[in-house]
């Protein structure tokens, strides 16, 4: 009888260890989740910041009419390479990766072309990252999940004057 009772208090322990285990693995595993969906997260909006204020030295030229930047414009080429340089294509956080660089709608250029002068307005700058999880659970998270992040930031670009004085 004695034997039997052990046998019944070790396979108790077993089961109790089984259950504990269906518990905790699942919670472990979506811990690991947030910090990677953190880490991507702030390396997507340090990338979308810095982009903003390199873009912003740069003077502007014509944008189209919804104040989209092309490929060819400096401001975009500059944000352009600042997020490459963050790039991470390894692992489980692909990107950052530019989508869009704007300039806001209050833009306008210096009012005197010749004195030269200061630009207003703002530059804004969109990026996305990818990033799957470390622990996908089919049918409830998805394996990839894309964040985007939207910063701005003032012009500081400054015209030189057209003419020297005298």
């Amino acid at each position: 009888m004695g034997q039997r009772r052990e046998r019944s208090i070790e396979g108790q322990q077993l089961v109790e260890l089984a259950a504990g285990l269906i518990v905790l693995i699942p919670i472990f595993l979506l811990i690991v989740d947030l910090i990677v969906f953190y880490l991507a997260a702030t390396l997507n909006d340090n990338a979308c910041r810095d982009a903003a204020r390199a873009a912003s030295v740069i003077q502007p030229i014509a944008a189209d009419g919804a104040g989209a930047l092309p490929a060819s414009s400096p401001i975009r080429q500059r944000a352009n390479s600042v997020v490459t340089k963050m790039q991470h294509l390894d692992g489980y956080i692909i990107g950052p990766r530019l989508v869009q660089v704007s300039l806001s709608n209050d833009f306008k250029r210096p009012t005197n072309m010749l004195l030269g002068g200061s630009f207003e307005g703002r530059v804004e700058v969109r990026t996305q990252i990818d990033y799957t999880l470390p622990a996908t659970i089919p049918g409830i998270l998805p394996a990839q999940v894309p964040l985007t992040s939207q910063q701005s930031f003032p012009l500081t670009a400054v015209m030189a004057p057209q003419i020297v004085p005298l």
